[in-house]
């Protein structure tokens, strides 16, 4: 009920006017009205934006919400950067740059824990282990979700803690369990949720799909308590976060700039990667990988606002250990990055 309490509010602050706005004149609304984000139009249904997104209850889980309590990290961190950029602090890991695209089905819960447990193997062993891991193993296999309507990010966590994953080589790749869906643009249907394998492709001859699993030591939401500082501190010492939020028709016309809704009919909710944040002409931002392919926003990347709970982004962030240590983060490169 609290979750539910809490879209209902969130979708009336906006207006009749706001929502109605569609198309081209919607594109040209955002346009007019601020110089923070430019909109780009391209042709796309309705329908079809609602099979790039799970249903909005998947992104405020009202049975999660007080599960799985975040526990501080010791030493957590007075002050963050201005800026930080996971993919430069970490350059030797190739997953952090990677930017995926989960077709016409809503897998982004299971895209974000698949790019998160990633980056996160290989940040902990210092670039010595690098898997990709596999959204299809999370996507079919997660019994506590619901395919491509959509799933909890923190039970995707916790799939890895407790069943483990596997690794792919996305769509048609090389690894255990490959995607089963290409880009999407020529679709013009929702795709439905493939069946739990339990075992790797035929041409994947490194190991079997049990000795292929990676598997995780800890499964949690982080705090909402000070959410910036929490979410901030988390990625500086252990690496990129899952987050969901609200989508809005304007956002997908998204090309650059720094993110805030403006306009348009909700969609539904999505799940994502954060990998650092920054200012931009005075605005603060977080830094965020979609998975819609590289042709959406800024080579598949996009920053939205920061500090304001937009489309409900620091509400629901989680994240899980590969390993029973904390990272070991270097300090004197910390203590760069928090000169300001």
């Amino acid at each position: 009920m609290l979750a539910k309490l809490f879209l209902i509010a969130h979708l009336l602050q906006y207006t009749f006017s706001q929502q109605t706005l569609s198309g081209k004149s919607l594109v040209n609304h955002v346009n007019t009205i601020q110089t923070l984000w430019k909109a780009e139009y391209f042709e796309i249904s309705e329908e079809e934006m609602k099979f790039k997104v799970m249903d909005s209850k998947f992104a405020f889980p009202e049975e999660q919400i007080s599960s799985e309590p975040y526990n501080s990290l010791p030493g957590s961190l007075s002050r963050a950067p201005t800026s930080f950029d996971a993919r430069d602090y970490w350059p030797n890991c190739k997953s952090i740059k990677m930017i995926r695209d989960q077709a016409y089905c809503g897998s982004c819960w299971a895209f974000g824990a698949a790019e998160v447990i990633s980056d996160r193997i290989c940040i902990q062993s210092n670039g010595t282990d690098q898997p990709i891991i596999s959204p299809e193993d999370i996507l079919t296999c997660c019994t506590n979700s619901h395919g491509c309507q959509g799933g909890f990010v923190l039970e995707s966590m916790k799939f890895w803690k407790s069943k483990g994953v596997v690794t792919v080589g996305d769509f048609q790749g090389d690894g255990c369990i490959p995607y089963s869906y290409g880009s999407c643009s020529d679709c013009h249907t929702a795709q439905t949720t493939p069946k739990c394998k339990n075992e790797c492709q035929v041409k994947y001859t490194k190991n079997e799909y049990k000795e292929d699993k990676y598997y995780g030591s800890s499964a949690y939401r982080l705090s909402t308590s000070n959410a910036v500082r929490t979410i901030q501190s988390e990625i500086l010492r252990n690496g990129p976060v899952e987050a969901t939020y609200q989508v809005y028709e304007d956002f997908y016309y998204y090309k650059s700039g720094v993110y805030e809704y403006i306009s348009g009919r909700h969609m539904g909710g999505h799940a994502v990667k954060i990998i650092g944040w920054g200012v931009e002409e005075n605005v603060n931002y977080w830094l965020i990988a979609n998975s819609w392919g590289t042709g959406f926003g800024e080579n598949g990347f996009f920053k939205m606002r920061r500090g304001n709970n937009e489309c409900g982004i620091e509400n629901y962030v989680v994240a899980g250990m590969n390993s029973s240590d904390y990272l070991i983060i270097d300090e004197i490169l910390l203590f760069y990055y928090c000169l300001e």
